[in-house]
């Protein structure tokens, strides 16, 4: 058994592939509207997969009616579950929800995929999300009135950036007045007080930092929503494909500076809490690729025992969330967001989480070995020679592994590229090598003699 014979996978394959998803939904369309349209065209841009459970696929549609009109463009969400039960009580769920005017579609149901389809704003969560992408209500709740027009009715709709079922919406604002851009987040209940708090304390640390943090604009408990401004800069997953060592010693020392910094998260980073959720997305990649199972367990057994023998830091902010795409790198100002999980814990944490993204990509697009590890080194160096303060490569080794066996689940579970198989494989094979102290992209010691001696 695996995620060949899973009816969840095969839902997916279904909504990804344009033979089978478009006709279902011109149907779809007739049905509820009376008229098919001309063309549907579907993208699937975010997907979460687990294993012989449920899947939450987000994807772009665009609906042309006829020649010469301006396609409709809709955001659809896919509810897939492996129990059919499921998907009968989720439909149901969704006829008892209002729909708002602005909703193209009602929820329906692909019976014979076990999915249940909702068009945004239409969704099962975040019901303010109707109402935000009207322009006459957003603007004046989340945009700077200097960015703005002088008359409502030239108010630009902010666009969906990102759509997270249950968790969070994204949106991005430009301005035709002033060409500002805005990032605008809408928050769960539970998580909305602790993102504004986490970005207003990094905030007000700003003019004593040497990197850029968003600036926060506009805060609304009512609607839970929280904009700030857009940062310039290249996403750093970019920068490290290109393998030159600069870059990754500014970052080294921006790291370093952000963890010796006077901030005071309440959130806590701890070991325990890491392998819990480390276990759990180990469960979902053994279930998908069954032949992985055993290396995954030999890792995760010397990572649980040897995390009783580390002393990790518990008390240094941490961004606690960090992969390339979250630093702007910038030749004037290097810049840092989404400061959501701000928390107290280990700066290991963060480097491991960056350099195991590295080590991710380098795999997965052959980038020279040699290369890598002289960025890396180059980074190690910079955050040392920034603070004075030496890193423990026992620790770090720790964090790199755990981190990059996590990066394998999200890069290639969430989002399903083409070769994932590969892409895990690739990451679980590098672990075992790197927890021996045999990685060719990281000069590490071996994880079992180090921790043994202390």
């Amino acid at each position: 058994m695996n995620y060949t014979t899973d009816p969840v996978f095969q839902a997916i394959e279904q909504i990804s592939n344009p033979a089978a998803i478009e006709p279902i939904l011109m149907d779809a369309w007739e049905h509820w509207l009376g008229k098919k349209p001309q063309t549907i065209e579907v993208k699937p841009t975010l997907t979460y997969y687990r294993p012989f459970d449920r899947a939450r696929i987000v994807a772009e549609m665009k609906a042309t009616l006829k020649d010469g009109i301006e396609p409709i463009a809709l955001h659809l969400f896919f509810n897939t579950f492996a129990d059919p039960e499921s998907a009968r009580q989720e439909v149901e769920r969704g006829y008892e929800v209002p729909i708002p005017p602005n909703a193209a579609l009602p929820v329906f149901a692909i019976a014979d995929w076990q999915t249940v389809v909702w068009t945004l704003p239409h969704a099962p969560c975040l019901p303010e999300l109707s109402a935000l992408l009207e322009p006459e209500y957003f603007c004046p709740l989340a945009i700077d009135p200097s960015d703005l027009p002088p008359a409502p009715e030239d108010y630009p709709p902010p666009q969906l950036f990102r759509y997270v079922p249950f968790k969070r919406a994204i949106f991005t604002w430009n301005s035709p007045v002033t060409e500002r851009r805005y990032f605008i987040k809408l928050c769960t209940e539970t998580e909305f007080p602790k993102v504004v708090e986490n970005f207003l304390q990094i905030h007000q640390l700003s003019d004593r930092l040497s990197f850029a943090v968003p600036e926060p604009v506009a805060t609304d408990a009512a609607s839970r929503t929280f904009s700030m401004r857009a940062l310039a800069g290249e996403q750093f997953t970019n920068v490290m494909r290109q393998t030159e060592p600069e870059p990754f010693d500014r970052v080294g020392r921006l790291l370093a500076e952000l963890h010796h910094a006077d901030l005071h998260p309440t959130t806590v980073w701890t070991p325990e809490k890491e392998l819990k959720k480390f276990d759990k997305a180990m469960a979902e990649v053994k279930l998908a690729l069954p032949d992985l199972s055993q290396s995954i367990d030999r890792a995760s057994r010397l990572l649980t025992e040897t995390a009783e023998l580390i002393n990790f830091p518990n008390d240094f902010p941490i961004h606690a969330n960090l992969f390339g795409d979250q630093i702007l790198y910038n030749p004037e100002r290097i810049g840092m967001v989404d400061w959501d999980t701000l928390s107290l814990g280990d700066p290991h944490y963060d480097i491991g989480r960056l350099i195991a993204h590295f080590i991710y990509l380098a795999g997965r697009e052959r980038l020279s070995s040699q290369r890598v590890r002289n960025c890396i080194e180059v980074l190690l160096q910079g955050y040392e020679a920034a603070i004075d303060w030496k890193l423990d490569r026992t620790c770090l080794a720790w964090q790199i592994a755990t981190q990059l066996l996590m990066r394998g689940k999200i890069s290639s579970l969430r989002q399903l590229p083409c070769g994932w198989q590969e892409h895990l494989e690739f990451v679980v094979a590098e672990t075992e090598w790197l927890l021996a102290g045999c990685s060719e992209y990281v000069s590490l010691p071996p994880l079992i003699q180090s921790t043994v001696a202390a």
